[in-house]
């Protein structure tokens, strides 16, 4: 499965990966119950929180 998912036609078309400058979505920001937990979160995969302190120069390529 994860060869599926990670594969160019699926991943290509479905997944699209924030950048730094994207705002965080009103469903999160305007909810008392989700933004205090996610005000410096840098991402989440499958609502899952991955700690990571990547170095200045990865922080990009790092970001989820």
């Amino acid at each position: 499965m994860l060869d599926i998912f990670s594969s160019p036609p699926f991943y290509t078309k479905y997944v699209h990966l924030p950048s730094e400058t994207d705002p965080i979505p009103p469903h999160i920001y305007l909810n008392p119950r989700f933004h205090p937990f996610f005000e410096f979160a840098d991402g989440a995969v499958d609502c899952s929180q991955i700690n990571s302190a990547p170095s200045l120069d990865e922080r990009e390529t790092s970001r989820n």
